[in-house]
């Protein structure tokens, strides 16, 4: 958890205020931050049962808030698929936030889960609490997931911090409602992989940065990494490494005149995904080994 914390730099907080400490670094170990509206549609809160019961029944510890909607929601799925969770609340850990979920801080409890958080008993949440909570959040966790939120709502606060921190962001598919303005953003701007599927879910805590050049047969390929972070693509795709051949008649190969070693990410068909790289560029990807059993690629 210390080294996750360290992340925030010099906003790194001297630590936290935690009850169930015994389990902490066990469910911090493998923390995946589920969040979203706090009023969300229908299919917001179907996804937010759906992505935190899959995360559960693969291990991982869902982490949340214990706000009202996508938040509760995907820690009551997980508690249901029998694993333990961890609630980063906005305020001191003698109540929950908003206080008619202390039965579910108490559950959480008593099923082996752990709550933290920056406060002292006794403090109230606010919008700064709310916002420092947030970026807290995607701190802890290996990876971010957030199913709908509103441009500039409270969900969209963890998952511009997951961006900040370099930490692997999922939104879901923006639904054309306004809820889901967040994720249309984060999307169109190539900050956050785009996937309805939970099994990509499964996958993200298991991403690394690899240069192009050791990228291997059947890795899953979701983003450039730069200086800036990661740009996802709009689909992650299946590596298929192939010999650099700049006749090959793409129209992209041809135009390739960086210097050094080049090489090709496909699937064996140039005309739609010739996709040459220089060997020492960085790459965000899912190795085989960790991929789930079926295709992600739509």
């Amino acid at each position: 958890m210390a080294t996750a914390l360290a992340d925030l730099g010099a906003a790194c907080p001297l630590g936290l205020w935690v009850r169930g400490r015994e389990r902490l670094p066990e469910l911090t170990d493998s923390a995946v931050a589920v969040t979203g509206n706090r009023a969300p549609t229908e299919q917001a809160a179907t996804r937010a049962h759906d992505f935190a019961a899959a995360l559960a029944e693969a291990g991982h510890t869902v982490t949340t808030t214990l706000a009202y909607g996508v938040d509760s929601t995907a820690h009551r799925a997980a508690a249901a698929a029998g694993r333990a969770t961890l609630a980063v609340l906005p305020r001191g850990l003698d109540g929950a936030h908003p206080h008619t979920h202390d039965p579910l801080l108490n559950s959480i409890l008593d099923s082996g889960g752990a709550a933290v958080s920056l406060y002292r008993p006794g403090t109230p949440a606010s919008g700064a609490t709310l916002k420092a909570t947030a970026v807290v959040l995607a701190a802890l966790a290996r990876a971010v997931i957030l199913v709908e939120a509103l441009d500039h709502g409270e969900a969209m606060a963890a998952a511009e911090a997951a961006v900040g921190l370099h930490r692997p962001l999922l939104a879901a598919p923006a639904t054309g409602d306004v809820r889901s303005s967040g994720n249309a953003r984060l999307i169109d701007k190539q900050l956050a992989v785009n996937s309805p599927d939970p099994r990509l879910a499964l996958a993200l805590p298991h991403v690394r940065v690899a240069r192009a050049g050791d990228v291997a047969d059947g890795d899953l390929v979701l983003a450039a990494v730069g200086k800036q972070g990661a740009d996802y693509f709009h689909t992650p795709y299946t590596a298929r490494p192939e010999p650099f051949n700049p006749s090959c008649g793409c129209g992209v190969c041809c135009l390739v005149t960086a210097p050094g070693e080049v090489v090709v990410l496909s699937n064996g068909d140039p005309w739609n995904a010739c996709d040459p790289w220089p060997a020492d560029d960085r790459l965000l990807i899912v190795p085989a080994q960790h991929r789930p059993d079926r295709p992600l690629e739509e």
